[in-house]
């Protein structure tokens, strides 16, 4: 509501300064009969209809949705802007027909101007106006995303280099006076005001173009392909695990849109599906504020059958986890590297079988030439406990991360079961650390913290 008065306030300032300068501008120009000040004059009187169809733009886009608008009426800003890109070519149009007629005619009086100090005065005025009147609509329009505004402040932005054409112009003619009749200068000179009212004629040209183009665009629901990719961007590198298949981000009026597709594994639950899609939108509103995102999700149709996924599968049907694989491609063909996690009280001749067979199923199904591995025991079994905890074995943990300096648990959890106890110690995440820093960390966290307790559980340090 704040966005949408503000809006209203800068196209109702921006009314009042353009119906003060086209009657001051009218005035003159019919004194002076000059062509560049009666340009601009019919200039600042379609600025006065551009302003005011602003003004009711403005006031239409903040109505909020309804059944008929589900979109709400954002558009009405691209429409206004495309009326005022209409009215702005036909000014630029008759400009340069009065203008052809007055270079063509055969009567000297048609390129005489009247200079006085009022025509200064205005044009002056009309500089002054149009450059603080387009520093604030550009403010406002920035801050609120409005089309409309937008359009104005560009608009606006133009008077300037065109009010100051016709400065040059009319001082021209002025000078025009001082100089020899039928020399090259005063021929020149006399001629100014209407090659001023040229300049005018070319400048509004260029402004309808720039904002024709953008409300068409925009009328047509063209692809907001920066913001698209910037979007791209952010889930490659913060959600690889869902790739897009498809995006679409469009704006409507000052509402930016965006709707997208993400394919994740087909056997979630759809609360956890959910709150996937929930976290997305909340990546895209970190990156796109304020933008309105839906976001569909789509089962994959199958699980990769990737090297990787094919030596796990092989290593739990011989019943131990491998972890550490190293895919190695040399001249001589695959290499494959494992580490196999075994009982830690196993002896070796126990799990000789299972480890050849699982080199060979690996070289059969990958082609591989070597298959090495590296043993290591299974950190996943709990040694047995048979002391109770102490009672205030939760103070222990937490005095024990302060002297080492780390982060203050936000839980801390102690799981049993026959007498295998672990303990979870959960800190907050950090989120700029990648994963090899992240890991090396916790590792670190998690050897000193369990040198400092009694060896009454396994302790594990996590994120919560």
């Amino acid at each position: 509501m704040e966005n949408d008065a503000r809006k209203t306030l800068a196209a109702l300032s921006s009314v009042i300064w353009s119906a003060l300068l086209t009657l001051m501008k009218f005035i003159v120009g019919l004194m002076t009969g000059s062509l560049g000040i009666l340009s601009e004059a019919l200039h600042s009187g379609l600025d006065l209809l551009a302003a005011a169809g602003t003004l009711f733009a403005v006031r239409v886009s903040a109505l909020p949705a309804d059944d008929d608008h589900p979109y709400g009426h954002g558009k009405v800003e691209s429409l206004m802007a495309l009326a005022e890109t209409l009215l702005l070519l036909l000014t630029s149009v008759w400009v340069l027909h009065e203008a052809a007629q007055r270079l063509l005619s055969d009567d000297p009086a048609a390129l005489h101007v009247e200079t006085s100090l009022w025509a200064f005065i205005v044009v002056i005025s009309s500089l002054v106006v149009d450059i603080n009147r387009s520093r604030m609509l550009h403010r406002v329009a920035k801050e609120t995303n409005s089309a409309a505004l937008e359009a104005d402040a560009a608009h606006f932005a133009t008077d300037i280099w065109s009010s100051a054409a016709v400065l040059l112009g009319i001082s021209g003619a002025a000078l025009a006076e001082f100089t020899v009749e039928g020399t090259w200068l005063h021929t020149l000179l006399i001629r100014a005001d209407v090659l001023a009212s040229c300049v005018v004629a070319l400048l509004i040209l260029h402004v309808c173009y720039l904002l024709g183009s953008k409300s068409v665009n925009s009328l047509m629901d063209k692809a907001d392909s920066e913001n698209g990719r910037r979007i791209r961007e952010a889930m490659a590198h913060r959600m690889p695990a869902y790739p897009l298949v498809r995006l679409r981000v469009h704006e409507v009026g000052n509402k930016l849109y965006v709707d997208m597709v993400v394919l994740v594994p087909r056997d979630l639950h759809v609360d956890t599906a959910h709150e996937i899609a929930d976290a997305i939108e909340a990546l895209v509103a970190s990156v796109v504020p304020d933008a309105e995102t839906l976001v569909h999700v789509q089962p994959a149709e199958t699980t990769p059958e990737t090297p990787e996924f094919i030596i796990r599968r092989i290593a739990l049907t011989h019943r131990f986890g491998v972890h550490g694989l190293v895919l190695l491609h040399t001249e001589g063909g695959l290499v494959v590297s494992a580490d196999l996690e075994l009982p830690k009280d196993a002896t070796l001749a126990a799990w000789q079988v299972p480890v050849e067979a699982f080199r060979r199923e690996v070289a059969h199904h990958l082609k591989a030439v070597r298959v090495l591995v590296h043993v290591e025991p299974n950190l996943r079994e709990l040694p047995a406990q048979a002391e109770p905890l102490p009672a205030d074995w939760e103070e222990q943990v937490r005095r024990a991360m302060i002297r080492l300096g780390a982060p203050l648990p936000t839980r801390i959890e102690t799981y049993e079961r026959e007498g295998q106890r672990l303990c979870a110690v959960s800190i907050p995440m950090e989120a700029e650390l990648t994963v090899e820093q992240s890991h090396a960390r916790l590792t670190e966290l998690t050897k000193r913290l369990a040198a400092e307790l009694p060896a009454q559980a396994r302790v594990l340090v996590t994120y919560c």
